[in-house]
């Protein structure tokens, strides 16, 4: 869909015409829906139920026991598309981290067409030279940054100890969500003033790196929390 939509801007539409007119204008051939774009459709939907067919057939997905209410399952995760969400409820109050953090970021996504209103550079992939690299740049710090973060946050951060006294959605979710957002501001400035990326460019870049991020967490929380949600690693570890 990405691509398509992609190539649909750098076209200039979902048609290219063949060439001007006498007058000038541009010529295109008019054809039928049927058979023309349903035939495309159909042959699309095909391949793509056949590898449906074929991935269902090949990867095994049981339906395990039936649920137990007194014997809960160590560990109880979400469905891997919350995984992101369930690891940030680790680090963050509930309110936090389940409800403030992904409306602070649906609510960046609505307005992201409003940031990124330039129509010089459409149907550019990655908006330029300049914005694939930064993409890279910000997607690598991510994949850094965020285990990082989630280690040093498990083991060595205690913002609740640190902050006695104080309301756990203060001390476990205002204080390290406004250290979060420092971060991004810092990584923003980084990312404007040092490598001179413009608007479009420094949007782009933030976008990379807060996906990249979701999908860090996402993986960490599949494959690296074992019984009751602490850091384990995915395979088992020699005897020593």
């Amino acid at each position: 869909m990405s691509l398509h939509f992609w190539r649909v801007r750098k076209d200039g539409g979902l048609t290219m015409p063949k060439g001007v007119d006498e007058q000038g204008e541009p010529k295109s051939e008019r054809v039928t829906t049927i058979p023309h774009l349903v035939r495309r459709e159909a042959v699309f939907a095909v391949a793509a139920l056949a590898m449906l067919l074929v991935w269902s057939m090949l990867v095994p997905a049981p339906l395990e026991e039936i649920a137990d209410p007194f014997h809960s399952p160590n560990p109880a995760k979400a469905p891997w598309y919350f995984m992101g969400i369930q690891e940030l409820l680790l680090h963050f109050h509930p309110l936090v981290g389940a409800v403030i953090i992904p409306g602070l970021a649906i609510g960046a996504l609505v307005l992201l067409p409003f940031y990124d209103a330039s129509l010089s550079s459409i149907g550019v992939y990655f908006r330029s030279r300049r914005g694939r690299a930064l993409s890279w740049f910000a997607a690598i710090l991510a994949v850094i940054l965020t285990p990082a973060w989630v280690v040093l946050d498990e083991y060595f951060i205690d913002w609740a100890a640190w902050l006695p006294g104080w309301s756990t959605l203060i001390s476990n979710g205002v204080v390290p969500l406004a250290a979060l957002l420092l971060g991004l501001l810092l990584l923003d400035e980084l990312i404007h003033r040092v490598l001179r990326a413009n608007t479009e460019e420094r949007v782009l870049a933030m976008f990379v790196f807060l996906l990249a991020a979701l999908a860090v967490l996402t993986l960490i929380g599949i494959f690296f929390r074992g019984a009751g949600m602490a850091l384990t690693w995915p395979w088992p570890l020699p005897l020593q």
